[in-house]
């Protein structure tokens, strides 16, 4: 079939038109290794072998879209490009394309990943490792990219979580505050032990919240008891309420 015309489109890719008025896209690299600019002429067998190299450089311009929008790291590169129905070993190809060219790094992901979630999120370390091993990134690149992470920053993101939440929960005692604080640093991804070090010797309740609660309580149990019966209603129910003696708070 002879080829009657060439029409450049985006991204290195031609459409060409052929005498029947079918309508191709192929890549210019494949129009040079061919010479079909020179012989203007393609056989049916020589349309089935540039289909079949013409989906790599779909797939790797599909790549780049995705990689422009934000990086990716190989293994979520890899699942939506599966998505779209290529198969495996095209994928590698490309993948490899793109890796050498400096495109898809997952040590650069990795450390854009982690200063995204310190900059947008109240995510620890913990955590921000966890997302990246579902995204594929090895466990060597994790920790040689997460030491930007440092102690020090993460003991000051702490105590930033540790007063929004006092301020969030003004009516709880202390030791359900404490709980309620701990279990939400842990599941943010924050280290137990500098959460321990960081809630230690902290007040996380005023006295006036202490005595509020107190007299409260004896307003109402004291109609139905008296003696150290009320007092140990008093404690059970300060207790309940997370509050121990305001000197232990």
């Amino acid at each position: 079939m002879k080829i009657e015309k060439f029409t450049k489109n985006k991204n290195g890719m031609y459409l060409l038109t052929l005498e029947n008025h079918t309508q191709i896209k192929i890549h210019e690299d494949l129009i040079l290794k061919y010479e079909l600019l020179l012989s203007k002429e393609i056989t049916a067998s020589l349309l089935e072998k540039i289909n079949s190299e013409n989906q790599f450089y779909e797939i790797y311009e599909i790549a780049l879209k995705y990689l422009k929008l934000r990086l990716r790291s190989r293994k979520e590169l890899n699942e939506s490009l599966l998505k779209k129905g290529y198969s495996q070993e095209s994928i590698n190809s490309v993948i490899k394309l793109l890796s050498k060219q400096g495109y898809l790094d997952d040590k650069s992901y990795a450390t854009a990943f982690i200063h995204d979630k310190i900059l947008m999120s109240n995510y620890g370390p913990e955590k921000i490792k966890g997302e990246l091993e579902k995204n594929g990134i090895s466990e060597e690149v994790i920790e040689e990219c997460i030491s930007i992470f440092t102690e020090e920053l993460e003991k000051e993101r702490i105590e930033k979580i540790i007063q929004k939440q006092i301020q969030a929960n003004h009516n709880k005692g202390s030791m359900l505050l404490k709980r309620k604080i701990q279990l939400f640093l842990i599941n943010l991804g924050y280290s137990n032990y500098l959460i321990n070090e960081c809630l230690n010797g902290k007040k996380l309740v005023s006295e006036d919240l202490y005595q509020k609660e107190y007299k409260k309580l004896y307003a109402m149990l004291s109609k139905k008891y008296e003696g150290k019966e009320l007092e140990y209603k008093m404690k059970q129910k300060m207790y309940q309420k997370g509050f121990s003696n305001y000197n232990e708070e």
